[in-house]
Formats: C-alpha cells, sequence, structure tokens
C-alpha cells in the first residue's frame, strides 16, 4: 500500500508539472503574434557644467574713477542745416583792415563755394590778422569770430549772417527746472541775449555768433564734466569699549598699524569735539587702507558690531540720504469728559526714534571729490514717569546728537569719521519687594562705553562720448 500511494503522488505531481510548464510557455506562444512597439531612443544628456560666476556691477569695479563712453553725450548744442567746410590747408593769409566780405573772397578764391549775406554787417566791419593758416573752416571760423558774426556752410552755400540758433536739451534730473533756470543765466552772460526755456521738453533755445557760441560750447563742456556719478562705500560699526579703552579709540595708534604710514594725528582727547581723518593720501607706496584693516584695527579696542554697510549712489551736485531707525510708540495725552454721567477717555500717541541718519551732498571737480556730510543720531534711553492729575503718564527721554562737516578727498581714499562716544550707566538692586524691593539687600553699578566710527570710500564714474 505504501508503494501504491507513492506513484499515486508522483503522477499527481506529473499532472502539476505539464500545467505549470503548460502555463509558463503560454507567453513564448503568444509572443510570436505581431505587435507594433515603439522604436528606441537614445537620450542626449549635458555634461555637468560649473555655473557662471557673478559678474561685477559697475559700481563694483575696484578703480577709483571709471570712464564709461555713451553714444551720445548730453549738455551738447546744436544746430539745423550745418556741414563742414573742406578739411584742405589754406595759408597763410595777411589782412589789414579787410571786411569780411573781402577776406572771405580771398580766402575762398581756390575753392568754387557761393556765398551769400544775410547781414550789412559783412561788408561795414574790418578783421586784421597776419599770418593765418590752418583748416579751411578754422580759418573761416576765425575770420567771422573776430568780426563777431557766424558763418554758416549749409548745401554748398556759405552763410554770413548775425547770429545762429542753438538748442540744448537738457537730461531729466531731479530739479531740472532749476537746471534750466541756472544754465539760461550763465548763457545770458556769454551771449548777451536771454535765451529761451521750455520746460515741458527741458530745452533751452539761444543765440549766438561764431565767437559766443564757441564760449556757450565750453561752457556746456564744463557742465557735462560735473555730471558724474559718485559712489560711495560706507561702513558703520559700533564698538563696544573694554575698559581699557572707555575714553574711546586711540587713532593716533592707526599711525603704525600694521604696514601703513598714515600720519594721522588727532590733537587732544577723543570726545565730541572730533574731526574726520582723511585715510590713504598719505599712506606709503601705493598702498590705501580698506575696511577689514580698519576693522581689524578698531577691534583690538572692544567687540565691533556692523550696523550697516550701504552703498550711496549720488549724482554730482546732489545729495542722497541715508536713514536707519527703530520707532517706539507711547501715549502722549490722555483726555477724560463726562456727559449725563458717563465718562469718556481719549488718548492721544505719538512715536520717537532711535537710529542714525547720513546725509552726503557731493561734487566731482578736477578729479577732486567734495562733500557735505551731516549725521544725526537719534538715541532713546526710555520712559519717566509723569503724573498728569491723578494720571500717570510714561513720556520718552532721548537724547540728540549731530555733525555737519565739509571734506575735500581723492577718489579711492577712505574718510573716518569717529569719536561719537556714548556712555550708559546701569544701576541693579535685589531685595524684598514686589515690582522694586523697599529693603534691598544688594547693589550692582555699571557703566558701558560705545562708539559709532563711519568709514566713506567714494568713487565716481564719469561718462563720456565715444569721440
Amino acid at each position: 500500500m505504501r508503494a501504491i500511494n507513492n506513484i499515486k503522488f508522483k503522477g499527481v505531481f506529473f499532472r502539476f508539472l505539464l500545467v505549470v510548464l503548460s502555463v509558463s510557455m503560454f507567453p513564448f506562444v503568444t509572443s510570436c503574434s505581431q505587435v507594433d512597439l515603439p522604436a528606441a531612443r537614445n537620450l542626449t544628456i549635458p555634461s555637468p557644467t560649473m555655473a557662471a560666476q557673478r559678474k561685477d556691477a559697475v559700481n563694483e569695479k575696484p578703480d577709483s574713477v571709471i570712464y564709461l563712453p555713451l553714444g551720445s553725450d548730453v549738455l551738447v548744442p546744436k544746430v539745423s542745416g550745418g556741414s563742414a567746410l573742406p578739411s584742405e590747408y589754406v595759408g597763410p593769409f595777411e589782412l589789414r583792415s579787410e571786411t569780411v566780405a573781402g577776406a572771405l573772397q580771398l580766402i575762398l578764391a581756390d575753392y568754387e563755394l557761393s556765398m551769400a549775406f544775410e547781414t550789412d554787417a559783412a561788408f561795414e566791419r574790418t578783421v586784421t590778422v597776419a599770418n593765418l593758416r590752418g583748416s579751411l573752416s578754422k580759418v573761416v571760423e576765425k575770420v567771422c569770430g573776430l568780426a563777431d558774426l557766424y558763418c554758416s556752410y549749409e548745401d554748398g552755400l556759405l552763410v554770413v549772417k548775425e547770429t545762429q540758433t542753438f538748442t540744448v536739451t537738457v537730461p531729466p534730473v531731479g530739479g531740472a527746472t532749476d537746471i534750466l533756470t541756472s544754465l539760461a543765466t550763465g548763457l545770458e552772460a556769454i551771449t548777451g541775449n536771454a535765451p529761451i526755456t521750455e520746460a515741458a521738453t527741458r530745452t533751452i533755445i539761444y543765440e549766438a555768433t561764431n565767437r559766443t557760441a564757441e564760449l556757450a560750447r565750453r561752457y556746456f563742456q564744463r557742465v557735462r564734466a560735473s555730471t558724474a556719478l559718485i559712489v560711495f562705500e560706507v561702513y558703520i560699526w559700533e564698538v563696544a569699549l573694554n575698559n581699557g579703552n572707555s575714553t574711546g579709540i586711540d587713532w593716533e595708534g592707526i599711525e603704525s598699524f600694521g604696514k601703513f604710514a598714515t600720519g594721522v594725528s588727532v590733537p587732544g582727547s577723543v570726545g565730541a569735539d572730533f574731526n574726520p581723518i582723511s585715510i590713504g593720501l598719505p599712506t606709503t607706496g601705493d598702498v590705501s587702507f580698506g575696511s577689514n584693516d580698519v576693522l581689524q584695527f578698531i577691534s583690538e579696542f572692544g567687540a565691533v558690531k556692523t550696523i550697516s554697510q550701504p552703498q550711496i549712489t549720488v549724482l554730482s551736485g546732489a545729495q542722497a540720504s541715508l536713514r536707519a531707525a527703530d520707532t517706539v510708540n507711547y501715549v502722549s495725552s490722555l483726555t477724560r469728559s463726562t456727559e449725563d454721567g458717563e465718562t469718556t477717555v481719549s488718548t492721544e500717541t505719538d512715536s520717537v526714534d532711535t537710529g542714525f541718519t547720513l546725509t552726503i551732498a557731493s561734487n566731482w571737480d578736477n578729479a577732486t571729490v567734495y562733500g557735505t556730510i551731516e549725521i544725526n543720531l537719534e538715541e532713546f534711553r526710555g520712559f519717566q514717569n509723569f503724573d498728569a492729575d491723578g494720571t500717570v503718564l510714561q513720556l520718552p527721554q532721548t537724547t540728540e546728537r549731530e555733525l555737519s562737516t565739509q571734506v575735500r578727498m581723492r577718489p579711492g581714499d577712505s574718510l573716518l569719521i569717529a569719536g561719537l562716544v556714548r556712555e550708559n550707566d546701569e544701576f541693579d538692586s535685589s531685595g524684598v519687594g514686589f515690582d522694586s524691593p523697599f529693603l534691598p539687600t544688594s547693589r550692582t553699578a555699571g557703566t558701558s562705553n560705545t562708539e559709532l566710527v563711519f568709514l566713506l570710500k567714494p568713487r565716481v564714474i564719469v561718462y563720456t562720448s565715444e569721440q
């Protein structure tokens, strides 16, 4: 019986194996039928590349003075219908009491140029000049300038007239009306005639002769030279002075700091009467102070905290202001009114600021930066209780310090303003009591001194024409 059972078991296993094989062969059988499959694709994966480094902006370049060419400059006098004479060398000529018409006919005798006269002054005014030579346009311009007339070459015709009309467009800067008035006053002093100003289009229209037109051109060239952009790198630090330097930072020590030799000498003690120090001009070699050098120096006198380090950009002749302050609100007044047995209470609030305001007015002239710097410091010391008819109000206690100074420095030098020392007294007591101890068991007192340090470093961006 055991052998028979074994044979039956094998038979069952064999049938089960056949079923499994038939099921497993089903995919191979069905795979013989035609099926449309998508073609293979090759993915193109680019090789990893490093991100491009951020390019420095114009005001972040290390150069002290940066010249940027423009396609067309501003404040350039323009005249309509004029063209240039042939650029040939002529002369020398010697003219003795010759009329303008006769002098021009002599100079242009070898050229087939037509002449027209819009004024009889060309036949009345005379010129006397010896050894006159140069390019044809310059010689004609010189003759007309000596006679205080204007010569214009228009479409092959040389026209002699009393004056020529010029137009100048003023750029849209702040206070354009004031600039128009100032430029009109300057042109009137040069040409002798009051120009016409159009505030809507910011245009100045004036008339000039050859002589006064050249003076006006130089005047506008001088004005264009002062339309530079001045970028001030400003660093503001607060130094928590340690016990050995409670009176302030010893700035005379910066004279022999590291590899520098500034020759800085600050007379007297450092306190309320402080002066700005210009660093960079008297250094040895081509070395000038940087922000890291000053930061390393002031770190020897206490813990340094950076208050702000902005970049203030100001157009030459204008001013910019930076303000950083915290506002504290308080109840300034309280009013009670009783009507029909009902009491109404009304309050008014006010605010006080803690911070500083930095105002810089600067000009660029002859490779020198001139500036007027104003610093206003406001500090909230705390509230003081005030009894107003049974009502206790808290009035703020504040301090305010101001500085106004004028400086002159080279671009790239560092201007250091320091000496703003502040002293805080702290009292503490402990003992029996709730809000305040009425039986103090211990008392402690402490004093902390801090000094504010301003470091300003100007750079200049000058816009020029492509020519």
